[in-house]
């Protein structure tokens, strides 16, 4: 399977579609990149069900999936402060999870607006953060990624079921229950499958995404 650091804008792509079998590779190769990233970036799974199994016009198809797929990444990067590194390997764990990338940036945004509510000193945030053991002190000054992951290693210690879901929603919306099984492990459940998602070639990194 090619890696994600072998397909580049321009001159790559055509390198990878016209020589010798490298068509089907490069197209297999961005399959399972896009399919890890769930049914949430819709018009990037429509476009990859057009060019999956008949290889129809594979170029500009695949490059205009391509292009799709690194505008959706870096987009989502800016609406939530993560990086598109981590955005993917992120997606893969909610794939494999049951949930996608849609479920996956509704949470995380707002996970966010929590935070902040709870800096400002709104009862419900505060007590929430309280229910897991943390304070706005002990998610500020971190990355968005690592507050995602301290809030579902709390969350994945909460042994009442009721409850867990209940703080899961108040902190991270409606798409908080969707993401339980995701933190079942807590943070080092979600570190494994994003180590499966670079083992697996699936990180797409920000240059990436901006050739694409």
């Amino acid at each position: 399977m090619a890696s994600s650091s072998n397909i580049r804008a321009g001159a790559a792509y055509i390198e990878l579609y016209t020589k010798d079998n490298r068509l089907t590779k490069g197209l297999n190769a961005a399959a399972a990149k896009l399919k890890a990233f769930g049914a949430g970036i819709t018009s990037v799974g429509t476009k990859l069900a057009g060019i999956g199994a008949g290889v129809v016009a594979p170029f500009v198809g695949a490059a205009k999936v391509f292009a799709d797929m690194g505008s959706d990444l870096l987009d989502m990067s800016q609406r939530t402060g993560l990086s598109v590194e981590a955005l993917s390997e992120l997606g893969y764990a909610a794939d494999q999870t049951g949930a996608d990338m849609a479920t996956l940036e509704a949470g995380l945004r707002r996970m966010q607006r929590t935070i902040l509510d709870a800096s400002d000193g709104m009862a419900s945030a505060v007590e929430a953060l309280g229910h897991l053991g943390l304070s706005v002190a002990d998610l500020q000054g971190l990355s968005p990624e690592d507050q995602f992951k301290l809030i579902a290693e709390r969350l994945s210690q909460v042994e009442d079921a009721t409850m867990r879901a209940g703080l899961a929603m108040v902190l991270l919306g409606r798409s908080g229950t969707r993401l339980l099984p995701l933190f079942q492990e807590g943070a080092a459940g979600i570190e494994e499958l994003q180590q499966r998602a670079r083992e697996l070639g699936l990180t797409i990194s920000t240059d990436d995404a901006q050739a694409a």
